[in-house]
């Protein structure tokens, strides 16, 4: 390599003139001084350009070093890192880095994230977490716009006080996430565990300050949705009402209410660091916790790690149309989830003859087992012992999420929710075995095209003229 050479070496290269009479060529010499020929031509090109200075090699320095950070630096970093753990807030080199710009605590040139670390590194604090997943291990699903969906799960948390008979004193959080912002809608404590009134009480709050969600998550706690148990709980009959569907996460499938789970987490740190021993100071720390983890935390799983807050400002609202949703239908869908597990003997072939879908039992409801790939050459799902075809336009790679009331697809590539199906899936097509997915109600596709929206939109109204649908397609 041509920076491993000599001053005196170059020099020969430089001075070398293979045009004088005698001269040996570019090859010989080469040989001659113990050099290749790339080496020679790099040495005179950079003579030609640089003159002299192609007499040494070039430095082997960065060109752009890691700046140096002075003892102020350190100082304001280690500062805000003891402040935001004092608090109860994330404090790692990303979340001290968007303080201390915030805050314009940076009276120099701003560090980077992994000077920042390498300070907390120097200083001996830095939270080491060695089972932590790699983020790109990650797939993550969530709604395109805010007010699609919201989650909601329930935490018992413990007061730091003197215990009552022995007891410790709990409490009980209800958290309300917008699924597409992480916006906090309506977080809530109550003395008393979990229960459907309390649950009620907090939703009903949320739907006044924000409006109607067209989906609630929950898990399948006895408070929130009983679906499984062939039951209908007070809250489903709320968010009816409203014209919201609840849906519950997979059988054994806790990730499905992630965002409210790593929520948790934040939450938990945030009241430990204040130590409540009353209700009423959990009731008042929550205040001060979402006004903090909406307008003020920036949150690494959104875009270019803006808050909650500015998330919901900026994204498309979505919210529910506002139609109530039967009681009836809750009990029938919950019914025909018993029905099918009772009915249950192995993966079922589709509906017997002559039945009704709607109230037959088709399989047993399974969580799903690997990912889900559509061909262009095979454009079609297989659920329950049918064929459904699907839209070219919809070939690719597909995670598939099973719930009580609905099997979905989710992009791999993006996230974004692709296919979704109510269940149990209805259709007029019973006497055959491949349908077509315009054929189903309720379906919604992602990016439908005029002539598929057209053909579904007609079917339901020849076959289900009482299901007006509101949206029939995903966007």
């Amino acid at each position: 390599m041509s920076k491993s050479l000599t001053p005196a070496v170059r020099r020969q290269i430089i001075a070398f003139n293979p045009a004088e009479p005698g001269a040996p060529s570019v090859a010989q010499f080469c040989r001659e001084l113990g050099v290749s020929r790339p080496s020679f031509y790099k040495v005179r090109g950079r003579f030609a350009k640089e003159g002299n200075a192609a007499l040494n090699p070039r430095s082997r320095a960065p060109k752009e070093p890691a700046h140096r950070y002075d003892e102020d630096t350190a100082e304001v970093v280690l500062g805000v890192r003891k402040r935001l753990t004092g608090n109860g807030w994330d404090a790692g080199p990303i979340s001290i880095w968007h303080a201390c710009v915030d805050e314009g605590l940076f009276t120099s040139s701003i560090p980077s994230v992994s000077t920042i670390a390498r300070i907390l590194a120097a200083a001996g604090v830095v939270d080491a977490n060695p089972r932590k997943r790699p983020r790109s291990s990650y797939i993550r699903f969530q709604r395109a716009a805010a007010m699609e969906l919201w989650q909601l799960d329930a935490l018992e948390y413990t007061l730091f006080n003197d215990t009552a008979g022995g007891q410790p004193v709990k409490v009980t959080i209800y958290q309300l996430l917008d699924d597409s912002t992480r916006y906090d809608v309506g977080t809530q404590a109550f003395a008393d565990p979990e229960n459907g009134d309390d649950a009620v009480s907090a939703v009903s709050a949320a739907l006044t300050t924000h409006g109607v969600p067209q989906e609630l998550l929950s898990d399948n706690g006895g408070a929130f949705n009983l679906a499984r148990q062939g039951a209908v709980t007070q809250l489903q009959r709320l968010l009816a009402d409203h014209g919201c569907r609840g849906i519950t996460g997979a059988f054994r499938s806790p990730t499905s209410q992630g965002k409210d789970e790593r929520s948790h987490q934040t939450l938990t740190r945030f009241l430990d660091a204040h130590k409540p021993t009353t209700l009423q100071r959990v009731r008042e720390l929550l205040v001060e916790y979402r006004e903090y983890y909406n307008h003020r935390r920036h949150h690494q799983s959104l875009p270019v790690r803006i808050t909650p807050g500015q998330a919901w400002a900026a994204c498309e609202h979505r919210p529910s149309n506002g139609v109530p949703i039967p009681h009836a239908d809750l009990e029938a869908a919950a019914l025909a989830y018993v029905d099918r597990s009772v009915a249950d003997a192995g993966p079922g072939d589709g509906p017997p003859a002559g039945q009704d879908p709607q109230h037959t039992a088709s399989g047993r409801l399974r969580e799903a087992a690997g990912e889900i790939a559509i061909t262009r050459d095979n454009p079609q799902i297989y659920l329950h012992g049918r064929i459904y075809k699907v839209p070219v336009h919809l070939v690719g790679s597909y995670m598939p999420v099973i719930a009580d009331t609905e099997y979905a697809l989710f992009d791999l590539s993006d996230g974004a929710e692709s296919i979704r199906l109510p269940l149990p899936v209805q259709t007029k097509e019973t006497g055959s075995r491949v349908v077509p997915l315009w054929k189903v109600r309720g379906a919604r596709i992602r990016d439908p095209t005029p002539s598929w929206t057209h053909k579904h939109l007609a079917y339901e109204a020849e076959h289900y003229p009482a299901h007006v649908p509101d949206v029939s397609t995903k966007s």
